[in-house]
Order: C-alpha cells, then sequence, then structure tokens
C-alpha cells in the first residue's frame, strides 16, 4: 500500500479556486458540479462547450477528482480513467496511452500549446510537464487532428495551469501550499502557488520539490539467470526521483484583450529500473517561454482572436552510474497557433485557426538511436457547427505541411535501411484530415454523440532514420526511410446522461488504420555484432493495416443526495481490441480488459472514497511478447476540510496498491 498525507493552506478564502483545482470567475453549484456533465471544454476548439454536447468522447478532471488522483508523473496521473492506460519505465518515467495508442499519436499539451521535449521519441523519456501544478486537464479521445496536428490521431491530453494568469486580479495575495509525504517511496514534495496583482495586472508564481527513494516491494522485482542470489529483495532498484519546478508569469489586461507571459523552468533526474549494472538514470531539463494573447472585441467577421507561442530549450542525459554521461537528447522547438472564432456566417458558427512549428533535434553519444533532425510544420485549419431541430452537426478539416532535414549520420553504423545511408537528405509530407460529428439531444439530459474523422499522419524522423541502440527500451531500434503517410479512419460513438440517479458515458470506437507504423522484432543476426555488442534485440520500423475497435464505460449512481452531502456509486470498464487485417496478429502493447467499481462520500467537510478495479490477463500478444498475468487494486482516500479564519486547510490520505 502506498499512503500520502497533504496538508493545504490558502491565505484569503478565495485562493481556494487554486487548491480545488476550479478556473476562477466559474462559479459551479456544488449540485450540478457532482451530477451534470457541464464543466466547458477548452480543448475542443467551440466556445461554451462541454463533455455533453461534443462529439468527441471527453474527459475533464478538476477539482476533487483531480486532487486524489494526482501523481508525480501525466501518465500516473491519468492512468486509472476509462479509456486511457499508462506507459511505465518506473516512477519516474509515465506517459498516456489513449485506447491502445501511444508515443507520437498522442498529442501532449501545456495550455493548449506542445510539451516541446523528447516524450514522444520513446517511454523512458518523461514529458516536461509538472502535473501537480495543473487546475484541470482535459483528454479528448480518437481523432483530434483538426485541432493539435497530424501526431493527435489518437487523441489530446492537455494540462491546464495558471502559469499565465487569465483573469484581473483584486489587488490581494491568494496562494496554496501543498506538503505530501510517506508512501513505499518515502515521498517528499512541497508544492506553492501564489497570485498577487493591481489594476490590470496579474501575478503567478508555481513551485515545487519533490523526491523519492527506490520504491518498497514485496519480494525481487527482477530475477536474472546469470546471478539469481544478486537480486535485491523489496526494492525496485533504480527507480528514485528527484524534481524541481517553477514559474513565473504575469498578465496585462484592459478594454478588448489581454497578453501575458511566462517562463518555466522543470529539471527531473530519475532512475530507469532496467536491471542493469551499473543502473541507468536520466537527468532532464527544460526551460520555456509562453506567450499567450486574447482580442475580445470583434474585428469584421471575427469575434475577436486568440494566440499562443511556446519557446522550449530541452535537454536529458542518460546516465550510467549517475555520472557517466552516454548519451544526451537536445530539443530546441517553438510552436504557435492563433484561432479566430466568427460570427454566425449563413447559420454557421466556428472558428478558422492556423498553426506552426519547428523542432530541431539531435541525439549525441554510445545511444543516438537516431540523427539530428529538423522538422518543420504548418497547418491551416477550420473547425463549424449548425443546428438543425435537436440535432448539432460538427464539421471540419486540416491541411498540413511537414519538412524533416537531416543532420550528419555517423559513418560508423552499419548501411541499414534508414539513417546511416541517408545523410542530409530532406523529405515532405502533406496531409489532410477532416470530421463529420453530430450531436443529437434525446431529451433535456440525454444526448448521443457521432463523430466520423479522417486522419493523416506524417512518419517521424524516428519511424525513418532510426538506426541505434537504445540500452533504456532494451532494444536497437531501426528505422524504414521508404515509410509514407499513415492514415486512419475512425467512429466514435457515445451515449451520455448528465441528470438523474444514473449519469455518465458508455462509448464505442472503431479505428481502421492503412499503413500503421509500429515497431517490429527483426530476426536475429540482422544487426552485426560490432554496431551491437550488448545483443539488444533488434526492432524495426514497419507499415501495415491494421484495426482498433473497444469500448469503455463510467456509469455513476447518486444513491443520496441532500443539502451538503451526496453519496455516489460508480462503474467503470475500458477494452481494446488491435489486430493486423492480413493475418489477425495481434499488435504490440495492447492495454488488457478492466473493470472496476468505487463509491464516494462528500460533505462540507469530509470526502471518503474506496475503489477495487481488476485487470484481466493479457494473452493476445504480438511476436516476441510476453503474456501478462491479471491483477487487483483496491484504493481508498480520506479527507478532512477546515478554516480557521482566512486560511482554510485540507488533510488528505491515500492508499494505493
Amino acid at each position: 500500500m502506498h499512503f500520502s498525507i497533504r496538508i493545504i493552506s490558502i491565505i484569503s478564502l478565495s485562493a481556494a479556486v487554486l487548491a480545488r483545482g476550479q478556473i476562477p470567475g466559474v462559479p459551479v453549484d456544488d449540485h450540478e458540479k457532482i451530477i451534470k456533465l457541464e464543466t466547458v471544454v477548452v480543448s475542443s476548439g467551440l466556445s461554451d462547450k462541454t463533455s455533453f454536447d461534443l462529439a468527441q468522447n471527453t474527459t475533464i478532471l478538476s477539482g476533487d477528482e483531480l486532487r486524489q488522483r494526482s501523481q508525480g508523473t501525466l501518465g500516473e496521473t491519468l492512468g486509472s480513467t476509462p479509456g486511457i492506460n499508462s506507459t511505465y519505465f518506473g516512477p519516474g518515467a509515465t506517459r498516456p496511452v489513449i485506447r491502445g495508442l501511444g508515443g507520437d499519436r498522442i498529442r501532449v499539451l501545456t495550455n493548449s500549446v506542445g510539451a516541446l521535449d523528447a516524450s514522444n521519441v520513446s517511454p523512458d523519456h518523461n514529458s516536461a510537464i509538472e502535473p501537480l501544478f495543473a487546475s484541470r486537464v482535459e483528454v479528448l479521445r480518437g481523432p483530434a487532428t483538426l485541432l493539435y496536428g497530424s501526431s493527435a490521431v489518437g487523441g489530446v491530453v492537455n494540462v491546464i495551469d495558471n502559469s499565465i494568469p487569465s483573469f484581473v486580479s483584486d489587488g490581494q495575495l491568494h496562494g496554496a501550499v501543498e506538503v505530501r509525504g510517506f508512501g513505499a517511496a518515502a515521498e517528499r514534495a512541497a508544492v506553492t502557488a501564489l497570485e498577487t496583482g493591481g489594476d490590470g495586472f496579474a501575478l503567478h508564481v508555481n513551485a515545487l520539490e519533490q523526491r523519492t527513494d527506490d520504491v518498497r516491494i514485496p519480494g525481487v522485482a527482477r530475477i536474472d539467470a546469470g546471478a539469481p542470489g544478486n537480486q535485491p529483495r523489496g526494492v525496485l532498484p533504480s527507480s528514485a526521483t528527484e524534481t524541481w519546478s517553477g514559474s513565473l508569469g504575469a498578465t496585462a489586461f484592459w478594454t478588448g484583450g489581454k497578453l501575458g507571459a511566462a517562463i518555466t523552468q522543470y529539471q527531473t533526474i530519475y532512475g530507469v529500473p532496467t536491471g542493469d549494472d551499473p543502473p541507468t538514470s536520466i537527468n532532464l531539463k527544460q526551460t520555456r517561454l509562453d506567450l499567450a494573447g486574447d482580442v475580445t472585441q470583434p474585428f469584421g467577421v471575427f469575434t475577436g482572436a486568440k494566440a499562443k507561442l511556446g519557446f522550449g530549450d530541452y535537454n536529458h542525459a542518460e546516465l550510467s552510474g549517475g555520472t557517466q554521461v552516454n548519451t544526451v537528447f537536445k530539443n530546441k522547438a517553438w510552436e504557435g497557433r492563433v484561432e479566430l472564432p466568427h460570427s454566425e456566417l449563413g447559420g454557421l458558427s466556428g472558428m478558422f485557426g492556423v498553426q506552426a512549428a519547428r523542432s530541431n533535434f539531435s541525439a549525441v553519444g554510445d545511444e543516438a538511436v537516431s540523427p539530428p533532425s529538423i522538422t518543420q510544420s504548418a497547418a491551416v485549419f477550420a473547425l463549424e457547427e449548425f443546428k438543425q431541430g435537436p440535432t448539432t452537426w460538427q464539421f471540419g478539416g486540416r491541411y498540413e505541411h511537414e519538412g524533416i532535414k537531416l543532420g550528419a549520420v555517423d559513418p560508423a553504423l552499419p548501411a541499414l535501411p534508414g539513417s546511416a545511408a541517408y545523410s542530409g537528405e530532406k523529405k515532405t509530407f502533406e496531409g489532410a484530415s477532416a470530421s463529420l460529428g453530430a450531436v443529437y439531444y434525446l431529451a433535456p439530459d440525454w444526448s448521443l454523440g457521432t463523430s466520423l474523422a479522417f486522419s493523416d499522419r506524417a512518419p517521424t524522423a524516428q519511424e525513418l532514420f532510426s538506426n541505434g541502440p537504445h540500452g533504456g527500451t532494451g532494444a536497437y531500434e531501426v528505422g524504414s526511410s521508404g515509410l509514407g503517410n499513415e492514415q486512419s479512419l475512425g467512429l466514435d460513438v457515445s451515449l451520455r446522461r448528465r441528470a438523474g440517479f444514473a449519469t455518465g458515458t458508455i462509448s464505442v470506437f472503431a479505428n481502421r488504420f492503412r499503413d500503421y507504423i509500429f515497431e517490429q522484432e527483426m530476426p536475429a543476426g540482422s544487426i552485426p555484432v560490432a554496431s551491437n555488442p550488448d545483443d539488444l534485440t533488434p526492432y524495426q520500423f514497419v507499415a501495415k493495416d491494421v484495426q482498433f475497435l473497444g469500448a469503455e464505460t463510467e456509469i455513476t449512481l447518486h444513491l443520496a443526495e441532500g443539502k451538503g452531502y451526496h453519496v455516489h456509486w460508480s462503474f467503470m470498464s475500458d477494452y481494446v481490441h488491435a489486430e493486423q487485417v492480413t493475418d489477425g496478429q495481434p499488435l504490440p502493447r495492447i492495454p488488457p480488459l478492466r473493470y472496476g467499481t468505487s463509491v464516494h462520500f462528500e460533505n462540507q467537510q469530509w470526502n471518503l472514497g474506496a475503489e477495487i478495479r481488476h485487470a484481466v490477463a493479457q494473452n493476445r500478444t504480438a511476436p516476441s511478447e510476453t503474456a501478462t498475468a491479471g491483477y487487483t487494486l483496491v484504493n481508498a482516500n480520506v479527507s478532512y476540510l477546515f478554516s480557521t479564519g482566512r486560511m482554510e486547510y485540507e488533510l488528505f490520505a491515500r492508499g494505493t496498491n
């Protein structure tokens, strides 16, 4: 069991917004917050739309729910959400997997701008986003390419914080302090958020320090045939973490608009439990500058404008024994977008937008899996909707152009199909995506959302030109330079109820891919011994036609409602079936069927919950994959909220296994 205790103190009552994860200026009645899906989805691109009103299946974590699920990494924070799993290379490196899709098919954003890191290159690379700063996390399942790019074919995870203040300050100092401790990894963490300002000006500061030891476990973590007696018992080796993060942001407000900026520093050192001796660890750093501006007064046919721009300077060193640098990954990147909502035109309401990005990526050292590359992209997109009786139609399109230019390639690498033979090569890709969706209101509190989306994803430089050993994943990775665009057609149907005794969502989906790109094991001996002295398993990126089928359910029964208290009983399940079309062979790394139930009680001071979740055994495995046994998790949490004067405190304990 893992236990943590959190203490939150708040300077002035209104700052409870910071601690409870709500958006200032958007009041939510307590009854509505519990029973209705009525929170506006910022990431949808359509103004004033809630989960109930969108064709796509969407999840929002905020307030109590986000606080109860928050972990030190984004993948672990979201991993228990229906339809979302997590990669796991130790506690320091996790990334969301949505409906069996991960890596470059999931766009991880902070305040609607890309993470600008290297987390999509490999699952042992953590995302440079601090989830403990989040006021809310929005997840769009299924193709979300229209707004955020072709690499969002699997979905979008948007972490929203207040690093750039969104609302005018009242001139007082508001703040929150959170202290976390204990647990199987002996966690020690402190998080602080402060906000102040004056007339037409707001200032926000975030700060965090977190440390964990190697995770304590029962028995032996790993048994190597060569030395079974030397394995540590009762601990997961090389799983400790250290993280420091902070941001400083300010916004100026005036009649008709606002302009803000924030600078953020993120650093983490975490172990990768590969079983190597000496152990492997990663020292990751990122400095980023974000700008955001809004025009709130209409001009021409437009009702306003929103612009966001982010610059990131990222690097991480893969270390052996904690000091010896094996490989250094760097990414200097920027991404910007402009959205222009327009007034109603012939019954249509919606927005136009443009987006551009540039990434200068390099890896230097013993495990430089892929050559240096510069990737640039530019896109235009539009989202529109119109109402027809009880049906709201939502549709849009996107055109994207992407270019990849390679730097120098190590001539000592073997001449395999991939990067070694293509030094300095340039490749360009073009793709068009489109979607058609409808929301049919069956009754005032019932809606049926249907979305059909076509997406066109360009291959990444890593998929095209990788050629080298990667100790963190125990693989020798080889790209295929002849890969073309990966195309998919996805159908999503969701039935929702937002009020009444039973509320929630039931969704089914199907996604058919043409030339789906994934890593397939190569025959033994494919890599010369001189290039692969550690005898790592060779994998090559290949393209096959595949299909994904699945469903997810989240239903809540509101057993008791009274003035100031609620009792709920919830059920969840999710399932993904993914295979190659030609021979029915399972795809690698597909999560198993999960189901579970939970009960929750809340009043003005107490918040109690308990849940049990089961994952069945995964026996449908790709060649060379091992089956995974089923497991059951039992979790519980309790919190107590009280105030003294202008200070508010919350004591929180969580037990997980």
